[in-house]
C-alpha cells in the first residue's frame, strides 16, 4: 500500500503541474505554487507514516499537516483575490454539479447583487484564517531552531 500511495502522489503531482502550468498567468503561478505545497505535504505525511519513528513521527505529522492547510489558505488566497482583481464571481460559479450547488447559489446570488469584490475579500480572508496557524508553527520552529533562546518573552 505504501508504495502504491507514493505512485499516486508522484502522478498527481505529474498531472496537476502539467495542467496548471499549460499556460502562465499570475492566477496559475498561486495555484501551482499551492498545489505543490499540497503535494509537498503528502510527502511529508507518506514519509512520516512509513518510515519514522515515534517521536518524529508526530512532529512531522504536524508539519505535513500544517502544509495541507497553508496550501488550502493559499488556494482561498489565491481564488480570492482572483474574484476581488477581476471583480467576476465567475470562478465560483458551477453549473450542473450537485456538490457545488450551494457555493454556486450563493455565488450567483452576490454577482446579482454586485458584490463579487466582496465575496473575494470573505474567500481572501479565509484563506489567510486557515494559513495563519501554519505561518505561525513555520515561525515557531524557526525561531526554536535558529540557536539560544533570546531574552524576549514569547506570548
Amino acid at each position: 500500500m505504501r508504495w502504491f500511495f507514493l505512485t499516486f502522489v508522484l502522478l498527481l503531482a505529474w498531472l496537476g503541474n502539467a495542467a496548471i502550468f499549460e499556460s502562465f498567468s499570475s492566477a496559475r503561478a498561486i495555484a501551482g505554487v499551492a498545489f505543490n505545497i499540497f503535494i509537498l505535504s503528502l510527502f511529508v505525511i507518506w514519509w512520516s507514516a512509513y518510515f519514522l519513528t515515534s517521536p518524529k513521527r508526530q512532529r512531522s505529522l504536524v508539519v505535513g499537516h500544517a502544509l495541507l492547510m497553508f496550501a488550502a489558505g493559499i488556494a482561498l488566497v489565491g481564488a480570492g483575490a482572483d474574484a476581488f482583481l477581476a471583480g467576476s464571481c465567475e470562478g465560483f460559479i458551477s453549473s450542473g454539479q450537485k456538490s457545488n450547488r450551494m457555493r454556486s447559489q450563493v455565488a450567483s446570488y452576490l454577482d446579482t447583487l454586485g458584490y463579487c469584490r466582496e465575496l473575494g475579500i470573505g474567500v481572501a480572508l479565509l484563506g489567510l484564517f486557515l494559513a495563519y496557524p501554519s505561518i505561525r508553527l513555520f515561525f515557531g520552529i524557526t525561531r526554536r531552531s535558529s540557536g539560544p533562546p533570546s531574552a524576549s518573552v514569547d506570548l
